[in-house]
């Protein structure tokens, strides 16, 4: 009895370590990829220095810089590449993965897909400006009444004596 439910658990459960896994391969190509790249990044800058200690001329260290940062942005580009189409097929299992629930979903008798069809939602009726902020027009009569003019004038007033006592 219990191999059963778990043979059934274990059936249930197969899309779901299906997507573990091909996130762990995913994961573990591109962690791969970066080690890589992080290696071969170290010992070319090493190699890069040592061939620029060794250059006497401005000229030739320039041109020898420069070769080397071309060789590092093939080098950067084609390991983005490689990521990206470890992704994408990521992407593509993931999405043959849902595919394949939704139809698993369709074929179960208890679950009926066609109540959850979108035109059968009929939101006309919702009210959502309970959701919304209050807009600055609609704000009390209060919170916009202007600061009075007396202080402003005051300061000024004020501003005007302290100049005056500095200059005598």
């Amino acid at each position: 009895m219990y191999d059963n439910m778990l043979k059934e658990m274990q059936d249930k459960m197969k899309p779901v370590t299906d997507l573990v896994e091909l996130n762990r391969k995913a994961a573990e190509k591109i962690f791969a990829l970066q080690s890589e790249l992080f290696t071969e990044s170290v010992n070319a800058g090493l190699a890069q220095v040592k061939a620029l200690s060794e250059v006497k001329e401005p000229k030739a260290a320039f041109e020898l810089q420069m070769t080397f940062l071309k060789e590092q942005e093939a080098k950067w580009s084609n390991t983005a590449e490689q990521e990206l189409a470890a992704l994408n097929e990521v992407r593509e299992e993931l999405t043959s993965l849902m595919e394949q629930g939704i139809e698993s979903m369709n074929e179960l008798p208890y679950f009926d897909m066609s109540k959850f069809e979108l035109p059968a939602f009929d939101l006309k009726g919702f009210d959502f400006s309970g959701f919304m902020p209050k807009a600055a027009a609609q704000a009390p009569e209060e919170e916009k009444k202007p600061a009075p003019a007396a202080k402003p004038a005051a300061r000024k007033a004020s501003s005007a004596a302290s100049s005056s006592s500095a200059s005598a």
